[in-house]
C-alpha cells in the first residue's frame, strides 16, 4: 500500500510542476507577489515589501521572504515564485495522508490524497504564486497534530509549531483560526480538558513564544511600519467579498461533490453524546465549517482552499469503511448526489462561458472543454461501477479519471494569462493616456509587468501618463539591447506616431503587418515553447 502512496506522490509531483513556468504572472493575483519577493531581493531589504515603489499591504511577510530565497536559488523566472506553492501543495498531500492513515486505514489514506490533490481549488492554488497553498499546508499540519495528540499529547507541540507558522506566513487567522476550532471542538465534546491540555502545553507555549513573539519583534525593530500594514484589509462590500469566494468554493468541490454531500450526511454523530470514535469526525466537521465560513466572508476567495483537506480525510475514511464492510448503498448514492448536482452544475457553467463570460475566461473555453470532458468520465465511471456493485473498482477509477482532469488545466492557465496580462495592460495605457502621448514604453503600470522589466516606469520621448508612479526618461535611445535581453519584456507602441528611437527589426515587421484597427500594439519578446 505504501507503493501507492509513493506512485500518488509521483504522479501530483508531475502534474503540479507541469507547466508552471510555461504561462505569464496572473495580475494581480500572483503580480503582487512576485513584484514584492523581487524588490526584496533586488533592494536587498527583506523588511520592507513594495509592489513596484509602493509599500505591499499585506500579512504574507513570511511567503514573502520565502519566495525571494526561491527567487535567489532559482533565478527570476515564474518557476521561482510558484515552486514554493507546489511545494506547499504537496506538502499538504503528505499531511492529509499521514493523518487519514492515523484515523482509518492507508487505503483511506490514499483515497483522500487523491481526493484533496484533484479538487480544482488545491490545483489552482499549486500553480498561483501566492500564499494560499503555504497556509494550508501549515493548517493541515496543525490540524495532524491535533488528531495525533488524542493518543499522544506529544504532537500539540507540532499543532502550535504549525499553527504559529501559518501565522507567519498568512497572517493573523493562521493562529487564531485553528485556536478557534478547537476550542469550539472542546465545547460540543465536552473535552474541557483536552483543550486546556493544548493551550498548557510547555514546549509548544515555548515555540510558539519563540516563534510567533520572535518574529513580531524582528519586525517591530527593523520596519514598524510593516505591523501598520499588516492591520489593512482593502475594504470590499458584502456581496463582492462573498462573490468570489464562493465560486470558488463550488468549484472546488469538483469533481468530487457527490462524494462529499453522501460523506457530510453520514459524518456528525445522531445523539447528543459522543463516543470516542467519533471525536476526530466532529473535530474535522468542525474544522471545515468554521474555515468555510471564514473563507466565504473574507474577502480572499482562495482561502477556501483551507477547507478541503479536513473534507477529504472525512470523505477518504467513510469511503474505506463502506468498502470494508461492502455497504454498496454509499457508493450508489454518491453517485447520485454526483449526477444531480454535478452533472447541471457542468452544463450550466459551460453555457455561461460560452455566453456571458468574461473575455479571459472565453478565451479558455478550449481547455475548459477537455477539462469537461474528463469530469463527464468521472461521472460515467462512478455510474457504471455502482450500477454494476463494484465499489473497490469504482474508487479506483474515480482516482485515475481525477488525475487525467488535472491534464488539461495547465493549459487553461496559460490561455488565461494570455488572455489577461498583456491585454490589461494594454488597455489600461489606452485608457488612461492622450491620443498622441505614448511613443514607444516599456509598461510597467501593473506589478505583474514590474516582475518582467524590474525596473520603475520607462517612457521613451513621451510625456508622462497621469497616475502612473516612478516614469523616467532614459538616455540611451535604443531599445534593441534591451529588447534580445533573455528576460520577458512587454513593449506598447501608438501605431499613429513617428518613432524618435530605434525599433528592433523584428519589432517594426511586427508592426508593420498587425492590424490598422489596433491603434495600440503590445508586443513581448517572450519566445513561444
Amino acid at each position: 500500500m505504501r507503493k501507492a502512496a509513493f506512485l500518488i506522490l509521483v504522479a501530483f509531483a508531475y502534474l503540479y510542476f507541469r507547466g508552471i513556468q510555461d504561462h505569464g504572472l496572473l495580475d494581480p493575483i500572483e503580480g503582487v507577489n512576485a513584484s514584492i519577493g523581487l524588490s526584496m531581493v533586488r533592494w536587498r531589504n527583506l523588511f520592507a515589501p513594495l509592489a513596484e515603489v509602493l509599500p505591499g499591504a499585506g500579512k504574507a511577510v513570511g511567503f514573502w521572504w520565502l519566495e525571494a530565497l526561491a527567487l535567489l536559488i532559482f533565478g527570476w523566472s515564474e518557476f521561482s515564485v510558484r515552486v514554493l506553492s507546489v511545494v506547499a501543495s504537496l506538502g499538504t498531500l503528505v499531511a492529509t495522508w499521514f493523518l487519514t492513515r492515523r484515523i482509518r486505514d492507508e487505503r483511506a489514506a490514499n483515497y483522500a490524497a487523491v481526493i484533496t490533490g484533484t479538487g480544482f481549488s488545491t490545483y489552482i492554488a499549486s500553480q498561483l504564486a501566492a500564499p494560499h497553498a503555504l497556509y494550508a499546508a501549515f493548517l493541515s499540519t496543525a490540524l495532524t497534530g491535533v488528531v495525533y495528540a488524542f493518543q499522544d499529547r506529544r504532537f500539540f507541540l507540532l499543532f502550535h509549531v504549525s499553527a504559529t507558522l501559518a501565522f507567519i506566513a498568512y497572517g493573523p487567522g493562521g493562529i487564531i483560526l485553528p485556536w478557534l476550532c478547537l476550542l469550539l471542538y472542546a465545547i460540543l465534546a465536552g473535552q474541557e480538558r483536552f483543550f486546556l491540555s493544548a493551550l498548557f502545553c510547555r514546549s509548544g507555549l515555548a515555540a510558539t513564544l519563540f516563534l510567533g513573539g520572535g518574529y513580531l519583534f524582528l519586525l517591530y525593530s527593523v520596519g514598524p511600519s510593516t505591523l501598520t500594514l499588516m492591520r489593512y484589509t482593502p475594504p470590499a462590500p458584502a456581496f463582492n467579498a462573498f462573490s468570489p469566494s464562493l465560486k470558488l468554493f463550488v468549484l472546488g468541490l469538483c469533481p468530487w461533490a457527490g462524494l462529499y454531500v453522501e460523506t457530510l450526511s453520514s459524518a456528525l454523530p445522531r445523539s447528543s453524546s459522543i463516543l470516542p470514535s467519533q471525536r476526530e469526525g466532529v473535530l474535522l466537521s468542525i474544522w471545515s465549517a468554521v474555515f468555510l465560513f471564514f473563507g466565504l466572508f473574507s474577502g480572499d476567495g482562495l482561502l477556501v482552499v483551507t477547507v478541503f483537506p479536513a473534507l477529504s480525510v472525512l470523505c477518504g475514511a467513510h469511503f474505506s469503511e463502506a468498502l470494508e464492510a461492502r455497504r454498496i448503498l454509499v457508493f450508489q448514492r454518491a453517485v447520485l448526489f454526483e449526477i444531480f448536482f454535478f452533472l447541471p452544475f457542468l452544463l450550466l457553467g459551460i453555457l455561461w462561458l460560452s455566453h456571458n463570460g468574461s473575455e479571459a475566461l472565453s478565451g479558455t473555453l478550449s481547455s475548459v472543454v477537455v477539462w469537461v470532458f474528463f469530469c463527464l468520465l468521472f461521472l460515467f465511471t462512478g455510474w457504471h461501477y455502482a450500477r454494476t456493485r463494484q465499489p473497490k473498482k469504482m474508487m479506483l477509477h474515480l482516482c485515475l479519471a481525477s488525475l487525467l482532469s488535472l491534464l488539461p488545466l495547465a493549459g487553461f492557465l496559460d490561455l488565461l494569462a494570455q488572455e489577461s496580462s498583456v491585454r490589461d495592460a494594454g488597455l489600461f495605457l489606452r485608457v488612461s493616456m492622450a491620443r498622441d502621448d505614448v511613443m514607444v514604453q516599456y509598461a510597467m503600470n501593473r506589478p505583474a509587468l514590474f516582475f518582467y522589466t524590474a525596473r520603475p516606469s520607462l517612457l521613451f520621448y513621451a510625456r508622462p501618463i497621469p497616475g502612473a508612479v516612478g516614469q523616467e526618461i532614459p538616455e540611451d535611445e535604443s531599445l534593441s539591447r534591451t529588447w534580445n535581453d533573455s528576460r520577458r519584456v512587454f513593449m506598447l507602441i501608438e501605431k499613429r506616431q513617428q518613432n524618435l528611437t530605434s525599433l528592433p527589426t523584428e519589432v517594426f515587421s511586427l508592426l508593420e503587418t498587425s492590424s490598422s484597427a489596433n491603434r495600440v500594439v503590445v508586443l513581448s519578446n517572450r519566445r513561444e515553447r
